[in-house]
């Protein structure tokens, strides 16, 4: 996959996808043609599949009411059933020897070690019995194969989008210290300013603005500076609701007086007025291909000594709440009066 994902130009990741006909993915006709002809010019062909009914589970530590777990779950699921696994999926709650101590008893072949939240981790001991792939987190050394999400390279696609949209304040509503996401978005944005030549002006960062109470507060900071932001990269789209009441309140149109980029996608975001442009955070593919691997070692077909982090594209979903800033629209108009 190393040789077809290089022959075409795009990753690891887009070729298991194409190659095993996931449904649901955005991947172009184009781009899945390119991969399949590679795929027999070098002549590959996807492993074989594990024996029918053989058990396999995703221990995750919270299933909230987040809406990420909905994807992380039906990703798996999917892949499963495609392959013909027969999976069990086990909150622990953080108690995940237990739960490996049981997988054990029953003969499970293998585990999806998941997090909720993406972040590093120190694998229990215990999860060296089964072959195994880290999926939304990832451990020191790379002890196992792992999926995670591209948060720097999403940011860097975000903020370039405002970037290129004309805006040269954009102020940047992130996350928590803490968090990997949050450092990591921190510096994709610090990454797309320096691409565009641009310093970074710290008044135009706010920290801890991811609910929607830390987006109306973070926006009007970010509107009382002396040079005010006129857009904002936001965290995540919880952010983003908090954003566009506080607009809304102040009498500004968005995208109009204000330009929005969420993260997320969350089911809602279309929905609003105007529909939010966002970065979609990709838990269903990436759940898939975490499968996949694991179908692959179990196959013996995917066992290599060097594991991989793979790190999953999170595309832009462009809707209609990014355009030029007023002053930029008004020198075209006034240009294109005196022409």
């Amino acid at each position: 996959m190393t040789d077809v994902a290089q022959a075409c130009g795009v990753s690891q990741a887009t070729v298991s996808l194409v190659l095993n006909d996931a449904p649901g993915t955005r991947i172009s006709m184009r781009t899945r043609e390119a991969v399949r002809e590679a795929a027999r010019s070098l002549g590959y062909a996807p492993p074989r599949r594990a024996k029918a009914s053989a058990l396999v589970a995703m221990l995750i530590d919270d299933v909230t009411c987040s809406p990420h777990v909905a994807g992380l779950i039906e990703g798996v699921s999917a892949a499963a059933a495609e392959t013909g696994l027969l999976l069990s999926v086990i909150p622990t709650s953080g108690d995940d020897d237990t739960a490996l101590d049981h997988l054990e008893s029953v003969g499970a072949r293998g585990v999806i070690y998941a997090r909720l939240v993406t972040q590093a981790v120190a694998p229990p001991a215990r999860l060296a019995r089964f072959p195994a792939v880290l999926l939304n987190c990832h451990a020191e050394g790379d002890p196992y194969p792992s999926v995670v999400p591209g948060d720097l390279a999403a940011a860097t696609t975000a903020t370039l989008a405002l970037l290129d949209a004309g805006h040269r304040r954009v102020g940047l509503l992130g996350g928590e210290d803490r968090l990997e996401a949050g450092r990591d978005r921190l510096a994709g944005y610090r990454r797309a300013l320096a691409m565009r030549d641009l310093p970074l002006d710290p008044d135009l960062v706010v920290k801890d603005a991811w609910t929607p109470r830390g987006g109306a507060q973070g926006l009007r900071r970010l509107l009382a500076l002396p040079d005010p932001a006129t857009a904002v990269f936001c965290y995540c789209d919880r952010t983003a609701i908090g954003v566009y009441a506080a607009a809304a309140a102040l009498g500004l149109s968005i995208p109009r007086d204000l330009s929005v980029i969420g993260f997320d996608d969350e089911p809602y975001t279309p929905e609003l007025e105007p529909p939010l442009t966002t970065m979609e955070l990709p838990h269903a593919d990436m759940a898939r291909h975490a499968l996949e691997i694991l179908a692959g070692i179990l196959d013996k077909e995917g066992a290599h000594r060097r594991h991989p982090r793979m790190k999953f594209e999170c595309p832009l979903i462009a809707r209609a709440s990014v355009a030029p800033p007023r002053a930029a629209q008004a020198g075209r108009r006034a240009r294109r009066a005196g022409e």
